[in-house]
């Protein structure tokens, strides 16, 4: 049981860390643009050796930054229920975090989908034409590392509730709802 919430305990930390890396760093999309070696991230752009703050308000460059930045907090968040959980703290009786982890992993899965996917339509249809020689760099490929790693933290953990044998949030929400089945028709 233990072993599959480890398994994905550890790659959510791991995700996360390469979320924020992703996140923060410049170099998303690498490029030539007269005659020298640009790159750019979400936040800044670098060109001759000296880097400038993205300045402009466009649209996909804030939506992925959003989601980025939600995914990060919500696999944070997944990260702190699944430690509650492995060390069986008892402040809530009736609401499973294991299940609750399991949930904001595939919830930080969806958002960080969402970013490069829409990082990845804009790059290829609209700044590919643009720019003629440019490539993906290594913060867009840890993104994509960052969304595996996440869909599987949250993967182990609902494994581990499997073997588990179900949880108390389930069984809950079954006993509640025992009585209603009297009066279906």
């Amino acid at each position: 049981m233990h072993s599959f919430m480890g398994g994905g305990l550890f790659c959510a930390i791991v995700g996360n860390i390469l979320l924020v890396v992703s996140t923060a760093t410049d170099y998303w999309m690498q490029y030539r643009l007269s005659g020298s070696f640009a790159h750019q991230g979400l936040w800044r752009y670098c060109m001759s050796g000296k880097c400038y703050m993205q300045t402009d308000s466009i649209a996909y460059w804030n939506a992925t930054r959003a989601f980025m930045i939600l995914s990060a907090m919500s696999c944070f968040a997944g990260i702190i229920a699944g430690i509650l959980s492995f060390a069986h703290f008892s402040a809530f009786e009736r609401f499973n975090r294991s299940f609750a982890a399991g949930i904001m992993f595939f919830v930080s899965t969806l958002f960080v989908l969402l970013a490069m996917a829409i990082y990845t339509g804009v790059t290829v249809n609209f700044l590919g034409k643009r720019f003629g020689d440019w490539r993906f760099s290594w913060s867009y490929i840890l993104g994509w590392v960052a969304l595996l790693m996440t869909f599987f933290a949250g993967k182990n953990l609902k494994k581990d509730i499997n073997v588990d044998g179900g949880h108390t949030c389930q069984k809950s929400v079954l006993a509640w709802a025992a009585p209603l089945k009297a009066y279906t028709i």
